[in-house]
């Protein structure tokens, strides 16, 4: 079942008004036109460039959250053994791993797009990753293994985040990143990202921005042109940022 399926199941199941329904379906198009637009504003600009991705890590359970709008807020929580979600969501076992999609219920549409009421947060225990594909959404995200997935239209913040491999098409991600090892990868077609490599990282940085200004601070230069190395350079990040400003700091 597609998105705009479900939005229409829900409204014929008297879950959601048609003023919802309509507001739902408005921001799922304006995160598929901000993703359109990016890409086709940056091809004319600068061409496509093609990208292999990132080997992913080993042995992660997934917990892969679709959102359509709203706002999602994950973090790691040693104390418990299976992820925890609170907020109405649908939650189903896929395997080994966790899909959850935001309900959307009477009242509760109209608090999700504006960020208030009906926001979801996901407890997830060690040896979880998280995936998201994400319409138009605010996400916050704490001490999770890896991040995963595709922002098309909102913004992202991290904190302690150990793995990442993440693509927001318009918007801006900011935080910090404890990384050790593995290959990890950010694309940001159009926004700003700013990034903090947190005490105890091993970083080899390769760092490019298309249209925009970059600082990188705190890494050692190396002899291979546009890499950066922080401590032993064990793990691997790869930025680029299409359209907009790229700050990254070893701290």
């Amino acid at each position: 079942m597609s998105e705009q399926e479900r939005i229409q199941a829900l409204l014929q199941a008297g879950k959601i008004t048609q003023q919802e329904a309509d507001l739902l379906l408005s921001a799922l198009e304006e995160g598929d036109a901000a993703a359109q637009q990016a890409d086709q504003n940056i091809s004319e600009a600068v061409g496509q460039a093609q990208y292999a991705p990132p080997q992913q890590p080993q042995g992660l359970r997934w917990a892969r959250v679709k959102l359509t709008a709203g706002q999602l807020e994950a973090r790691l929580d040693p104390n418990i053994q299976t992820p925890v979600v609170e907020g109405p969501a649908e939650v189903q076992q896929k395997g080994a791993d966790l899909e959850v999609m935001p309900e959307t219920t009477g009242g509760s549409l109209l608090g999700g797009l504006l960020g208030r009421v009906g926001s979801l947060e996901l407890r997830l225990p060690p040896g979880w990753g998280l995936e998201v594909d994400s319409k138009a959404a605010e996400i916050e995200v704490e001490g999770v293994a890896f991040l995963r997935g595709r922002v098309a239209a909102g913004n992202v913040e991290l904190k302690a985040v150990e793995g990442l491999d993440l693509e927001v098409t318009a918007g801006n991600i900011e935080g910090s990143l404890r990384l050790h090892e593995g290959q990890h990868r950010l694309r940001v077609s159009m926004g700003n990202a700013e990034l903090d490599l947190l005490p105890g990282s091993s970083v080899r940085l390769e760092a490019n921005v298309s249209l925009g200004n970059q600082e990188i601070r705190g890494f050692d230069r190396t002899a291979h042109g546009t890499t950066r190395q922080l401590g032993e350079g064990r793990a691997a990040l790869e930025v680029t940022v299409r359209v907009g400003n790229l700050e990254v700091r070893a701290r």
